[in-house]
């Protein structure tokens, strides 16, 4: 990407959609692009954390083992989204590991460059506190449904959580299912349900919900 690409790249990005024109250009200064192919690792959990990634181009999956062994999708991170920050901030080893889904592109930029930022442009730490407390909340609401909820309730705030701008999803059913923490046999099954009272659609590997408010009322 040219420095232009980059600074107009980042502009669209939440992160750094206040940052002034100045502090654009610093930071493209500042940033490399990194390629990924799909099924590679961006880092894994345990390593030491000292950059921070925004994606540009394709999705990864944030995972984490769970005490029996088992790999527990904490989130799927799409275009523009950031992820790598909690390492910088706490100086801490990465607590998840981060598979491209697809071949990947991100900007990263290392810890120091991005510490000497953030003094400079205050509108970047809202936004990162703004991130680690939506990332809270849902993870939270995953605890809870975990616990008390059903298998319809997971599945449907799944589908909440993941359904983009025009209310598509686009996760496989193992992935649902692995994001739910329920087997694939199950999570077809609801899927189909919810399809057969046309709460959902599905074409080609995306999910269409086509009855948000139904779906919210299953989810609480």
């Amino acid at each position: 990407m040219t420095k232009n690409e980059i600074i107009s790249f980042l502009k669209q990005t939440h992160l750094f959609a206040e940052v002034s024109d100045n502090g654009l250009r610093r930071i493209s200064d500042f940033v490399k692009e990194n390629y990924y192919e799909k099924g590679q690792i961006v880092f894994n959990e345990g390593e030491k954390g000292d950059t921070l990634h925004i994606i540009v181009k394709g999705r990864v999956k944030i995972t984490k083992y769970t005490q029996q062994g088992k790999i527990k999708i904490l989130a799927i991170l799409n275009e523009k989204d950031n992820f790598g920050e909690m390492a910088l901030l706490t100086d801490e080893a990465r607590t998840a590991t981060v598979e491209a889904i697809d071949d990947v592109i991100t900007l990263s930029i290392a810890r120091q460059e991005f510490m000497d930022i953030l003094k400079t442009e205050s509108s970047i730490s809202l936004q990162i506190i703004k991130t680690l407390c939506h990332r809270l909340a849902k993870a939270d609401r995953d605890l809870k449904n975990f616990f008390a909820g059903n298998a319809k309730v997971r599945i449907s705030c799944v589908l909440l959580d993941f359904k983009d701008e025009n209310n598509i999803v686009k996760l496989t059913h193992q992935e649902i299912a692995d994001i739910a923490g329920l087997t694939r046999e199950t999570t077809t099954r609801i899927l189909n349900n919810f399809a057969a009272n046309k709460i959902i659609e599905t074409r080609s590997r995306k999910i269409n919900i086509i009855d948000l408010e139904k779906l919210k009322e299953i989810s609480i």
